[in-house]
């Protein structure tokens, strides 16, 4: 029942504000009858609402507010976000940490590692578990920073990234750490040439690499990053990484591939444009050059058809003299020929020779060998003379050659059983 009149209040009230008069009778000076104000004023107070003086002026519709004083606040605080981020890539290593870790206190019997049961699970580890958690850890060279990081630090030191993907779930990206990454010529190869960065697929970075360069589902998984381009080059499954003498040919066939002293390979975004060969210009008329620009043409006086014909003769005499002094050379000597190869067993071990063409062959000789013999062997696939022929291991490096005992030193003194040696041939 007080609606009503709280309402009609309010639009009288409304109506006299903006100039209107309320029903009365208003004056030409817009003052409020004294009835229609003691009116409007009764329904305003049961209205509860604070009329103030009728007759007080209104406030000016182009008044302004002064405005707000200007002022400097820091939105994003360089310290603390680059805090966060530390703390954020702290955490996802340890959690990772954890996944790869055999010796899970919370696992029930049969829980394999990886589960993801019981990682924020804070109970002392077995006393047993140090050593196969360490037998299994990931090496000592791999990179801790974000991955866009290790970008920039292996483009400003020239190498290329390897990258290593892991699964918990998969034996084979524990083998990987204990049997290849921890091998001391695998280390070396890395270490001179490549920064490694292995991250496992459940890792925030790790699932971000996969699914931006598509590792698909065979995990383990290896590739190599241009740095220049941040382009995968190439990539292998790292279920045939298995041993370590396959993870060198693997990494010493890619840097004969590769080079950072060399362009982008092909295809790369970084690479420059193909150039094709351009073809000749069409010759018109009948070939003769005729100087212009000049004030009168020049003709060749008759002694040049003389002249021309000077170089030519001595072009003949020259190239008569090489012939006969190759003529003069003695014969290039023969390769040998082809030892035979051992059985395997016994006493024979296996050596991986490289060709200068970058074919790779494995060979077996026996411990008692004579270095000699694996010079024979390379003489015979490089189709060399022995003298022409030197072999030198990478990892050290050195040239068997200059071995103590040099030939003559078994090849169970030369230590280069399940290496890679390379096959260089010297100029005559």
């Amino acid at each position: 029942a007080r609606a009503g009149p709280q309402q009609g209040a309010r639009k009288v009230w409304t109506a006299m504000a903006r100039g209107g008069g309320g029903g009365g009778g208003e004056g030409a000076g817009g003052i409020i009858d004294a009835d229609v104000a003691a009116e409007v004023a009764a329904a305003a107070a049961a209205a509860g609402i604070d009329t103030g003086p009728l007759d007080a002026p209104m406030g000016d519709a182009d008044e302004v507010r002064a405005p707000i004083a200007a002022f400097q606040d820091q939105m994003i605080n360089p310290d603390h976000e680059r805090r966060r981020m530390e703390e954020a890539i702290r955490a996802d290593s340890m959690a990772m940490n954890r996944r790869m870790a055999f010796d899970r206190p919370t696992d029930g019997p049969g829980a394999a590692a990886g589960s993801s049961d019981g990682e924020d699970s804070s109970a002392p580890a077995p006393a047993g578990g140090a050593a196969i958690n360490q037998l299994f850890a990931a090496p000592e060279y791999n990179e801790p920073g974000p991955y866009y990081q290790v970008i920039e630090k292996a483009k400003s030191e020239g190498k290329w990234l390897l990258v290593n993907i892991q699964q918990a779930e998969v034996f084979a990206s524990h083998a990987l750490n204990r049997d290849v990454w921890s091998d001391d010529t695998i280390k070396d190869i890395i270490q001179g040439s490549f920064l490694f960065w292995q991250r496992d697929d459940k890792s925030t970075e790790g699932d971000q690499f996969c699914q931006y360069y598509q590792c698909g589902h065979q995990l383990p998984h290896i590739c190599v990053v241009d740095p220049r381009t941040m382009r995968k080059v190439k990539s292998w499954d790292g279920r045939k990484w298995v041993e370590s003498h396959a993870a060198a040919e693997y990494l010493f066939g890619f840097l004969d591939e590769f080079s950072m002293s060399r362009s982008p390979p092909a295809l790369s975004p970084a690479a420059s444009p193909s150039m094709q060969p351009q073809a000749a210009p069409p010759v018109t008329g009948s070939g003769d050059m005729k100087l212009v620009g000049l004030d009168e043409d020049m003709d060749l006086p008759p002694s040049s058809a003389a002249g021309s014909s000077a170089p030519q003769a001595a072009g003949t005499a020259t190239d008569t003299a090489t012939d006969t002094a190759m003529a003069a050379m003695p014969p290039k000597d023969p390769p040998c020929e082809m030892p035979e190869e051992p059985a395997e067993g016994g006493d024979a071990v296996k050596v991986s020779l490289r060709l200068p063409s970058g074919q790779r062959t494995t060979r077996r000789f026996l411990t008692t060998d004579p270095v000699e013999q694996m010079f024979r062997v390379a003489s015979a696939l490089a189709q060399e003379p022995l003298g022409l022929i030197d072999l030198a291991t990478q990892f050290p490096k050195r040239s068997l050659r200059d071995i103590e005992g040099g030939m003559q030193a078994t090849i169970k003194q030369a230590e280069v059983a399940g290496n890679m040696v390379l096959i260089t041939v010297r100029s005559a």
